[in-house]
């Protein structure tokens, strides 16, 4: 009965986020490093996040938010800039991913940047993307219609088992300024969950405290770079998730 009122209580929290926001802007939807995919968080799974864009002679920017899978398929996201002037608009994201005739070939459409203040979030993200399921890697392209900036993106990642851990190389790429250059990254996510099941072994008190948080995060970590010369951006991210 507990369990259920618990389960019930973070499905409340999220429609009301939902409802009070009304109109709000950049969720980090599923993705690579700076493009959407066809990616989604699982059903009744909530993933928190909290990330840092720094780099040289540049004001570090530090996100918080969440995003969350009420059905199969369908991805919400609320973020919110937790400082570098913030000016505490709420930012929305949300997506569904399809299949595309076999679960190897996906489709997806959704909507990032959707902001009550434009003037500080920017315009609204929409944006369609399809992904290939090689076997050995996974190929990404879409293509966003977002307002005096559209972009064609595409990437490509590869997921190899470091430490009985899955650990994702990605690397993508976005038009910016209208078509006029792109931004390029590289980077990667580390599941700290291993793979390997304990089969009832026991380990000492602190390490299974540890191993009982660590096994519920990833962490990413990527640096975009800029075809404009400008300095790259360095970002680091945590994720932590919760599974009803």
């Amino acid at each position: 009965m507990k369990y259920k009122n618990c389960y019930i209580s973070y499905r409340l929290f999220v429609v009301f986020c939902i409802i009070l926001i009304g109109r709000s802007a950049f969720g980090s939807s599923t993705g690579l490093n700076n493009i959407p995919t066809t990616d989604v968080v699982p059903k009744d799974v909530l993933v928190f996040q909290t990330w840092l864009n720094t780099g040289y002679n540049r004001h570090p920017q530090n996100f918080v938010g969440f995003k969350y899978g009420p059905f199969k398929d369908i991805e919400i996201g609320v973020d919110w800039k937790a400082n570098d002037v913030a000016h505490g608009h709420a930012m929305l994201q949300a997506k569904y991913a399809f299949d595309l005739g076999s679960d190897i070939w996906r489709g997806v459409i959704g909507f990032a940047d959707l902001s009550d203040d434009r003037e500080h979030n920017g315009d609204f993200f929409p944006f369609l993307a399809t992904s290939l399921d090689l076997e050995t890697f996974r190929l990404h392209f879409g293509y966003a219609p977002q307002p005096h900036n559209e972009a064609f993106f595409g990437g490509i990642d590869k997921t190899v088992e470091f430490l009985d851990r899955d650990l994702q190389f990605r690397f993508d790429g976005i038009h910016i300024n209208d078509k006029e250059d792109m931004k390029f990254s590289a980077g990667f996510i580390y599941n700290l969950a291993p793979n390997t099941k304990t089969n009832g072994t026991h380990s000492s008190g602190l390490a299974e405290f540890l191993g009982n948080i660590t096994k519920n995060m990833l962490i990413e970590s990527w640096v975009t770079m800029p075809s404009t010369g400008n300095q790259e951006v360095y970002t680091i991210k945590l994720n932590y998730v919760i599974k009803f």
